[in-house]
Order: structure tokens, then sequence, then C-alpha cells
């Protein structure tokens, strides 16, 4: 087990040993999110429906999963191929039951497309991401710009959508 995901839960689909690594290194450590997480497992006993933005290799949901609360839908906001393939591979090696809506690109997040998944699902019961921060960390010397870098100004799609689905399911707080 690495970082508390499941024993081999980024091979598969022909996913080569660099992209296996480079997405770990890029992740949370499950367990630890879990935890956080935990106050929820007794207010969603029947499911919760998750948007997860910058997705990566599924850490928050397979942290819910752990927890016992099932997962009714899921939308995935995920940019990288890999990544996006090591999720459906362990939803459907946990026969996940519910609905899992993949987007590529947290840009393609729209008011239309969240008011569709909102008068579908009822709403969301969680958004949750971490944004990638390469603009941000001390170990990038070469473009080292803050969140007007080109990767870590993906937090403000974060907002963005959070204070949109905030408004339209009424709890603008």
């Amino acid at each position: 087990m690495l970082l508390g995901f499941p024993r081999d839960h980024t091979r598969g689909g022909g996913i080569s040993r660099t992209d296996r690594y480079k997405a770990l290194g890029n992740s949370f450590q499950v367990d630890t999110v879990a935890y956080h997480l935990s106050v929820l497992k007794n207010q969603f006993p029947n499911g919760i429906n998750l948007l997860s933005l910058f997705s990566g290799i599924g850490g928050a949901e397979v942290a819910l999963h752990r927890l016992g609360i099932p997962l009714k839908n899921v939308v995935s906001v995920e940019i990288a191929e890999v990544n996006r393939n090591i999720i459906r591979s362990w939803w459907e090696q946990t026969n996940q039951r519910g609905q899992l809506i993949e987007i590529a690109d947290v840009q393609q997040v729209s008011i239309e497309r969240l008011d569709q998944w909102i008068s579908s699902f009822g709403g969301f019961d969680l958004v949750i991401g971490g944004s990638p921060c390469n603009n941000l960390a001390g170990s990038n010397r070469v473009s080292r710009n803050g969140l007007d870098g080109k990767h870590s100004s993906m937090f403000y799609h974060y907002v963005r959508i959070l204070d949109l689905v905030k408004t339209m399911m009424g709890r603008d707080r």
C-alpha cells in the first residue's frame, strides 16, 4: 500500500511505471483525507454526490469508499488521461454502483453543465479538489510565478465553480 491507496491502484491499462510514480507523486495521502472526511460518514449513510475537481488518481473517492460512504454520483474533473484511466479502473474494480461522469478539462465545467448535474442529482453534497501548485512549489526554479502561472492559475477555476455551486444550490455562505 502506497500513500494509503489500494494495492495495485495505479496498475493496469498499459500505464508506464514512470506515469504511475508521477501520478502518485501528485497525490494526497488517502488515510489523511479519510480522517478529514470521516465526519461525513453519519451524514451520508445512503451515499454522497461528489464534484471532484482536479481529481488526480481519486484520493478523495478512495477515502470516501474506505469510510463506507457510497458514491452515488461522482463528477470527476481531471485533465491527465492516465489519471482518468486509473480512476475509471478503480471504479470498475471496486464495483461502484453509482454514476461516474468524467470531464477532462476544468474549463469545460460551465453553468449549464452544473445546472444539468444539480437538477439530475438533486445537488452536490461535497465539492473537493486540489488544484495544481506547480508554479507555487519551492522546487520549481523555472516558472515559480505563483497563482499567475499556467498551472497554478487553475485554482481560480476551483473558486469559480465552488461559488457557482453554492449560489445555484442556494447556499451562498
